[in-house]
C-alpha cells in the first residue's frame, strides 16, 4: 500500500553494466550492509508498548524488533520482512502514528507465522475479447491490484481489534494518502497502466481506492472522497458503487488470532480466500475464478510464508491451456505464475 507497508518497494535502480559476476557481488555486498545496519539499529518493542499491551500480542512481541529508517520514501510509512531469521518492523520516522506502523507490521507477521497463505497465480487460456484483461500485463495486475485487494482482506482480521486494544487504526495513513491523490487530482492504477492507459482499467483502479477508503478511512475522509470521485470521473457514482460492493465482499472482523485454536485458525484463513475469491469475481474480467485451498510450502517464502493457495483466472472453456504464470506475492501472488511479497 502507498502509506501503509507496501508489498514491493519498488524496482532496483538501474546501474552501469558491470559483468553479472562483478554486479552479483554488489548486490550480495549491498545486501550484507542493509542486514547488518537493519540489526544494528534494531530495537525492541518494548520501548513502545507497555507489558500489558504485549502479553496480548504473544510471543512474537518478544522476536519482532523495530527499525526507525528515515530513507523510506514520505509516500511509506512502513514495511516488514524477515532478515536472518528476526522479523523486522520498518518505520518511518515521520509516520503520523508510530504506534499503528509497529502493530500492523507485528500482525502481517502474525498472520504469517499462523499460516496465512502466500498467492500462486495464473492465467490459463485466454480473456474474452471484452475484458479488461486484455489491456494489461498478468504481473502487473497480479503485483498492484491483487496485492492491494489480498492486504485489504488480511487488515480487515486485524484493524477492529487493534483499534479496539490499542487505540490505533489506519485513518491517519489513509487520511494524508488519500487527501494527496485528490489535491493532485489523480488517482494511481496500481501499476496496471499510465495516466492514459485504458478506460477499464482506470475504473478498476477508482473501484480498488474507493474499497480502501471505505475500509480504512475516517468517515470524514469517506465523505470527502465520494465527492472527489462524483465531481473527477463522469461515471463517479456508478464507480463508487464497484468499490462499495467490493467492500461488501470482505468481512470485518475483531478477532484475537492468538485465541483461536487452529481447527478456527484454519477455517479463518479459508474464509479469507473466499473473501479474495468474491472480490477477484466482482472484478469481472471474464475469466472463471479457482482458488485453492491453503497447503505448506517446502520452504518459506521470503523467509516468512510457509503456505500457499492456487488462484487461477481459468478460460470457460473446459481444456484451458496455461498461457502465463505471474507468481505470487507472499503475504501474496505468483502461473502468467507469480508468487509476491506484500510489505509488503
Amino acid at each position: 500500500m502507498p502509506c501503509l507497508p507496501k508489498c514491493f518497494g519498488g524496482g532496483r535502480e538501474a546501474v552501469a553494466q558491470p559483468t553479472k559476476k562483478k554486479a552479483e557481488k554488489k548486490d550480495q555486498k549491498q545486501k550484507d550492509e542493509n542486514t547488518d545496519s537493519s540489526l544494528k539499529n534494531a530495537r525492541n518493542l518494548q520501548e513502545f508498548f507497555q507489558e500489558s499491551e504485549l502479553a496480548i500480542l504473544g510471543p512474537l512481541a518478544n522476536r519482532v524488533k523495530v527499525v526507525i529508517d528515515a530513507s523510506l520514501p514520505a509516500t511509506l510509512h512502513g514495511t516488514s520482512r524477515v532478515t536472518d531469521g528476526v522479523p523486522l518492523a520498518i518505520v518511518n520516522p515521520k509516520a503520523p502514528d508510530r504506534r499503528y506502523v509497529i502493530l500492523h507490521e507485528l500482525m502481517h507477521h502474525q498472520l504469517d507465522e499462523l499460516g496465512c497463505p502466500s498467492l500462486c497465480c495464473t492465467l490459463q487460456g485466454k480473456a474474452p475479447q471484452d475484458s479488461w484483461l486484455r489491456h494489461t500485463q498478468f504481473q502487473a495486475l497480479v503485483r498492484g491490484l491483487l496485492v492491494q485487494l489480498w492486504e485489504l482482506i488480511q487488515h480487515s482480521r486485524f484493524n477492529l481489534m487493534l483499534a479496539r486494544v490499542f487505540k490505533c487504526g489506519p485513518e491517519s495513513a489513509r487520511e494524508g494518502e488519500y487527501r494527496s491523490y485528490m489535491n493532485k487530482g489523480y488517482l494511481p492504477a496500481y501499476g496496471m497502466c499510465r495516466r492514459d492507459g485504458h478506460p477499464s482499467l482506470r475504473r478498476l483502479a477508482v473501484a480498488a481506492h474507493v474499497a480502501t477508503v471505505e475500509l480504512e478511512g475516517s468517515n470524514e475522509l469517506q465523505r470527502d472522497f465520494r465527492r472527489f470521485v462524483n465531481m473527477t470521473y463522469p461515471s463517479g457514482p456508478e464507480l463508487y458503487a464497484m468499490g462499495e460492493k467490493l467492500v461488501g465482499c470482505i468481512n470485518k472482523k475483531d478477532v484475537e488470532l492468538l485465541r483461536l485454536t487452529k481447527a478456527q485458525l484454519d477455517a479463518e484463513m479459508q474464509n479469507m480466500l473466499d473473501d479474495l475469491k468474491k472480490v477477484i469475481e466482482n472484478l469481472n474480467s471474464g475469466m472463471r475464478i479457482k482458488v485453492g485451498p491453503v497447503q505448506p510450502l517446502k520452504e518459506k517464502f521470503n523467509g516468512r510464508c510457509s503456505t500457499v493457495s492456487h488462484v487461477d483466472f481459468c478460460d470457460m472453456a473446459a481444456d484451458p491451456i496455461v498461457t502465463v504464470t505471474a507468481g505470487g506475492f507472499g503475504g501474496r501472488f505468483g502461473g502468467e505464475s507469480w508468487m509476491t511479497e506484500r510489505r509488503r
